[in-house]
């Protein structure tokens, strides 16, 4: 195999972000003006990174942000603090930071901030519609992944789909989406508990790893020409002290068969990152038809 074509999401990113600012300025021309407000625990480190990150990229589209840390989260102060960010005019979309720790029902923290505000495409009603083919808010991972599939140019009809992980937010989201399409391929969802996983993914033309497990998939687990999309995010520590990110897939010895491959970083991360923000500017226009 020559060498693949890399999937990376910065430009694609960058597109969708354009058209955020122009609906952005469309919304506040008739005085909606789009907030998001992310709730994590106080003292969480990546939490606390990823709020100063969102933050600069909602400035850079015009659309207001709020970072909420909870100084020792309880069920109670959890869903309290939703409640008051509902009840908020000025908020329009509710991020919430994962995981919690195991005090906290974060599926009634879900349904706490309801349809109206879902910003991730994670409230059960959304999944619900969304299993039913109907138009619904999506998980911004799952439709990262979907659009680094279509970028890569490969057809999907007729061909074999593995999706590695069964995440709601990314494995089962990303097969609801693609059966939509009366085009779509045939999909296999694999997890920790299938066995001889590589027979699976050996026979996929199109494969998706979202498993949270750095180098699960190897390049002798893969066919000749496969397109692959990376969505793992694992951070690995060295003895110095530094920290790498790296994806679910071994890099080097996959690229060196696929036809197509994403990054990691910079392949499905920065679509993500777009479409959430994609996302809050959808809640907010629902505000238009309440």
């Amino acid at each position: 195999m020559g060498e693949p074509k890399l999937l990376k999401g910065s430009a694609m990113a960058q597109a969708i972000r354009e058209v955020v600012v122009r609906e952005v300025d469309a919304l506040k021309a008739k005085a909606i003006h789009p907030t998001l407000a992310f709730v994590y625990p106080d003292g969480d480190g990546g939490a606390i990174s990823y709020a100063e990150s969102q933050s600069r990229s909602c400035g850079k589209v015009g659309i207001g942000y709020r970072a909420c840390p909870l100084e020792n989260p309880t069920q109670v102060t959890l869903l309290e603090t939703i409640r008051v960010l509902k009840e908020d005019p000025e908020v329009t979309g509710i991020l919430l930071h994962q995981p919690w720790p195991k005090t906290v029902d974060e599926l009634a923290a879900r349904l706490r901030i309801g349809a109206s505000h879902d910003v991730e495409g994670m409230d059960p009603a959304a999944l619900g519609l969304l299993a039913l083919g109907a138009p619904a808010q999506v998980p911004c991972t799952a439709a990262a992944a979907l659009e680094m599939l279509k970028a890569s140019g490969a057809p999907l009809a007729g061909r074999d789909l593995v999706i590695v992980g069964r995440s709601p937010a990314v494995g089962r989201a990303l097969a609801l989406l693609l059966l939509k399409d009366r085009q779509a391929p045939t999909i296999t969802i694999c997890h920790t508990a299938t066995a001889d996983l590589a027979a699976h993914t050996r026979r996929a033309d199109l494969l998706v790893v979202a498993a949270g497990s750095a180098g699960l998939v190897t390049g002798d687990m893969v066919k000749d020409g496969v397109v692959v999309v990376d969505v793992g995010t694992n951070v690995i520590a060295a003895p110095d002290g530094t920290d790498t990110l790296t994806g679910d897939v071994d890099f080097a010895s996959v690229a060196a068969r696929a036809a197509a491959i994403t990054p990691v970083p910079g392949g499905v991360g920065p679509v993500t990152a777009a479409l959430l923000l994609r996302n809050v500017v959808i809640c907010a226009r629902q505000l238009l038809l309440d």
